[in-house]
């Protein structure tokens, strides 16, 4: 996140959630992209969409990431964009089978997360997946 906003590492805690605008990925081909998130201990990614190839590596390396275009908007009226990293102090809860996740009382809808998509994030990954199979 170095070319986005340089303070992102000393913002960034084990546990968060990183939000983000739209298309989010585009441009990061490689596996890193998503990965480097996950061992900083993110959570989740939430964002308005992704580049396919982003979604991909990051689902085949057991990482979650999730469209809410409906809460990225709210929160982009809420805190602006002048800011490029600000730690909001809210909470969110995912509900997998309403496909809901809600923040300060509200909720949201989330696309499912499908059956492969569930194996790879619960294993860890496609490699871990793989092994277990062997």
């Amino acid at each position: 996140m170095e070319n986005y906003d340089l303070e992102f590492v000393n913002i960034v805690s084990k546990g968060d959630i990183l939000v983000g605008g739209y298309n989010f990925g585009t441009g990061s081909s490689r596996e890193q992209a998503a990965t480097s998130l996950k061992y900083q201990g993110i959570q989740v990614v939430l964002a308005g969409s992704f580049s396919q190839t982003y979604k991909r590596n990051a689902i085949n390396n057991g990482f979650l990431v999730l469209e809410a275009p409906e809460l990225i908007n709210d929160l982009k009226d809420i805190f602006g964009m002048e800011n490029l990293t600000k730690k909001t102090g809210m909470n969110a809860t995912i509900d997998f089978l309403a496909s809901v996740i809600g923040v300060n009382g509200t909720e949201y809808p989330l696309p499912p997360v499908g059956a492969a998509a569930q194996e790879m994030i619960v294993t860890g990954g496609l490699e871990n997946w793989v092994k277990e199979r062997i």
